[in-house]
């Protein structure tokens, strides 16, 4: 298990890094390690073991691959070149197609079937629910600028962040005691700046 988690990492790393996602401000190697890092997190709230957690760690390592190539549609991307690696390494097949799933369940909007799923939605989405929200926040619209050609006022940013923290919801334990406490009061120091524009 580690062994492959291990080699996997080095793997997604490898490619991160030596493709465009080198240089995104947002969907970067730093992002998918954090990504993993909170289902671990996560997990560990949720009591499960490192056998139960190892394809959404793999999912995690694999999920934005997908942006070496692509913006929209990457988590297709992410699914093939996660299931070329694994068949490669032998993994089986029903594990592959877990790990596959939880890749998709990433897609915006996140619809999670099951608490693999769940785990790796709200893994990537953890920010929401933290202190950092505000400074991820500004990179990910760096990002949409430089490379979508998608500029926004700031108070059309704004407006756009506002309802999609009102609408996106944390689906596994973890996200609803910890994560949402402070999402809330990001949605609320958003709405207060919102006003006084």
């Amino acid at each position: 298990m580690k062994k492959l988690v291990r080699k996997a990492k080095k793997h997604c790393i490898g490619l991160l890094l030596g493709s465009r996602c080198g240089s995104l401000p947002f969907h970067n190697e730093e992002h998918t390690m954090n990504v993993y890092e909170n289902v671990l997190k996560i997990s560990i709230y949720e009591k499960m073991d490192m056998e139960e957690m190892e394809p959404v760690l793999l999912a995690a390592l694999f999920h934005d691959t997908g942006n070496a190539s692509v913006f929209a549609g990457h988590e297709n991307f992410s699914a093939t070149e996660a299931n070329k690696f694994l068949a490669a390494q032998s993994y089986p097949p029903e594990k592959i197609d877990l790990v596959i799933d939880c890749i998709k369940a990433t897609r915006m909007p996140q619809r999670p079937k099951n608490s693999y799923e769940e785990i790796i939605c709200d893994a990537d989405l953890f920010h929401l629910g933290t202190k950092l929200y505000s400074s991820r926040n500004k990179l990910l619209r760096k990002e949409w600028a430089k490379f979508l050609n998608t500029e926004y006022s700031d108070a059309a940013w704004d407006s756009l962040n506002i309802e999609f923290l009102e609408q996106h919801r944390f689906h596994t334990r973890y996200g609803q005691e910890i994560l949402k406490p402070v999402k809330m009061e990001n949605l609320k120091e958003l709405k207060e700046r919102h006003e006084k524009v």
